[in-house]
């Protein structure tokens, strides 16, 4: 299995906006270490002086690098969206694993990059399935942000045309032609040729989603975004990350079969018999280091950008 040097690989963390996404962050990052110290980690932030003075310990980040103010906001408002959709050109590895905040590593995650690297792809990310038009032209079931009839006529897709359906609470990048490639269409498509907000069928926090834009590029390029062995949906099939609207495994199911448990969306969306566990995780983690578990996963929760309407 093919393996990257040191700092050849690492993982990708924003946070942004609320200070509940530094907590968010600082959790993540401890829980990664705490498995494996090696793992390297950036953290692209708002204000790199305000996050030093923020997160009491900063040494789980090895890299802290300040966002272009101008990638955070569209028309004043706070976009992570397109955030999401332009960071190719900030990549700082030459093998990034990009992480959504709300996560907590169960084990050590080098395994999983070592696995991405060795696929030989140059983007990857959990597909959760797939769209043709003679399927249907209205909810797309695998993908909740808008119809299939807004979305083949708005970037002019053919009959041919498959849309992927990614979760991009994981993205797999390499610096590459064909992920640059990727993002330059997404980005086009996000900042010049945006569906309009009246079109989306479900907004995220109240405005565009990223994973739209991703879909639509995967689709005008012909690319598909899933590993070659996917990891199946199905809870006792594995995979990379758990996520969980309803109790659908037991702890020691998502401890064996996942790297990951994730606690997406905004209130309510994560069964709390998972934020819990997390919860008591972290204190556990903490103890062992005679420190406190400051910033619980109950009240991050409270203050994510999906509560928006």
């Amino acid at each position: 299995m093919a393996k990257a040097k040191q700092n050849d690989s690492g993982v990708v963390l924003y946070a942004f906006g609320h200070k509940a996404y530094l907590y968010a962050a600082y959790n993540i990052a401890f829980s990664i270490k705490r498995f494996n110290p090696s793992v390297h980690i950036t953290l692209f932030c708002e204000n790199e002086s305000l996050t030093r003075s923020t997160i009491w310990n900063c040494q789980v980040f090895d890299r802290l690098i300040q966002i272009n103010p101008e990638r955070i906001r569209t028309n004043g408002k706070f976009d992570p969206g397109k955030v999401k959709v332009t960071m190719y050109d900030s990549l700082p590895y030459k093998y990034n694993l990009y992480l959504d905040c709300d996560a907590v590593a169960i084990k050590d995650i080098q395994p999983l990059i070592d696995e991405l690297i060795a696929d030989g792809k140059e983007y990857i990310s959990h597909t959760v399935g797939y769209h043709t038009i003679d399927q249907g032209v209205g909810v797309i079931p695998s993908m909740q942000w808008a119809k299939a009839e807004k979305v083949w006529k708005h970037w002019d897709l053919n009959k041919e045309s498959v849309l992927p359906a990614i979760n991009s609470s994981l993205q797999f990048i390499v610096k590459s032609d064909k992920a640059a490639e990727i993002y330059a269409c997404a980005s086009f498509f996000y900042l010049s040729n945006p569906l309009p907000i009246k079109d989306l069928h479900i907004k995220w926090g109240g405005g565009q989603p990223d994973e739209l834009y991703m879909n639509a590029a995967f689709a005008r390029l012909g690319y598909d975004p899933a590993p070659t062995n996917q990891p199946k949906s199905d809870v006792a099939e594995g995979g990379y990350i758990h996520f969980a609207m309803r109790r659908n495994a037991s702890i020691e199911q998502v401890q064996e079969q996942f790297y990951l448990q994730s606690y997406y969306g905004g209130r309510g969306f994560t069964a709390s018999f998972y934020t819990e566990w997390l919860d008591r995780l972290l204190f556990k983690w903490h103890l062992e280091t005679k420190d406190s578990h400051l910033y619980k996963i109950s009240e991050i929760v409270k203050n994510k950008h999906a509560n928006k309407k």
